[in-house]
């Protein structure tokens, strides 16, 4: 069973978690631009179902989260993670399990933080994107946020968000969850709300070069890529990888941008697998 709770804050930012209880350090799982946490919960019920512990939290800006504040994103994300960090790491390190932009800061994060036990990042933003995507430089979900911003009928428009949304967020479009694209397009209603998020797609991509530096980080580290990815290059996690040292690449061949909506079972099977890294080699 999924829990909700509502309310909490961290670094100043009232937001709102998702969780399963469990054995084994907590899971601490961060969403990509646009998403709320609410994208994590097929990996949040496979880790539930193995009596494992985990969250997931709505990043400042996003879901239900407050805005954040004038001034670089970045930091105040690093800061937001830093709290989420301190306090479900108070006993015992996190494992981070991030998605592109959550990725991006799950890799900062274990490269300041010492409660971090693992990382497993997927599709992470920041090191090199698809020819497609470096045209705009605007990352994930811009071509939808355009779209929602031209003058059209919701029974129109919204049809075209959806479709452009399956193929940036998923593998092949065919096994979308039509929930899911609800979920993540529902931000996308109306023009006001296009209009905010496109203006923190802007202030993000000024942020998120594909110069992005991190480490040296001493725990674990898994990089995940989806073949399919139009968003984010597989060079870049390559060159991440490399840049890593003991760092491990996994490649799903059929998962696109977002491989905990097209492969829950693998994202939540090696998110589980490091939790017990540490147990496993005494």
């Amino acid at each position: 069973m999924i829990n909700e709770h509502p309310g909490v804050r961290y670094a100043g930012y009232r937001t709102r978690e998702l969780g399963v209880d469990g054995d084994g350090p907590t899971i601490v799982l961060l969403h990509g631009f646009g998403h709320p946490a609410d994208c994590w919960r097929p990996v949040l019920q496979r880790l539930g179902q193995a009596g494992r512990s985990a969250i997931a939290v709505d990043l400042p800006g996003f879901g239900h989260a407050d805005d954040t504040r004038p001034g670089p994103g970045l930091p105040q994300l690093d800061a937001f993670v830093d709290g989420l960090v301190d306090h479900h790491g108070s006993s015992a390190p996190v494992v981070l399990v991030g998605n592109s932009l959550g990725a991006l800061a799950a890799l900062r994060a274990a490269g300041r933080r010492t409660p971090v036990a693992a990382v497993l990042a997927t599709a992470a933003a920041g090191f090199g994107w698809t020819p497609a995507i470096r045209v705009g430089t605007m990352g994930d979900l811009r071509c939808v946020a355009l779209l929602a911003e031209v003058p059209a009928p919701r029974a129109i428009r919204r049809p075209v968000v959806d479709a452009v949304a399956r193929l940036l967020l998923y593998g092949r479009r065919t096994d979308a969850d039509p929930d899911m694209i609800a979920l993540v397009t529902a931000q996308l209603s109306n023009r006001t709300a296009s209009r905010r998020l496109m203006r923190s797609a802007v202030a993000y991509a000024g942020e998120v070069s594909t110069r992005q530096r991190v480490g040296p980080i001493d725990c674990p580290v898994t990089l995940v890529h989806g073949r399919r990815d139009h968003i984010v290059s597989l060079t870049a996690s390559r060159r991440l990888h490399i840049s890593l040292p003991g760092s491990t690449l996994v490649v799903l061949d059929d998962a696109g941008h977002c491989p905990h909506l097209d492969a829950p079972d693998d994202i939540a099977a090696m998110a589980a697998r490091l939790t017990t890294t540490d147990k496993e080699s005494e």
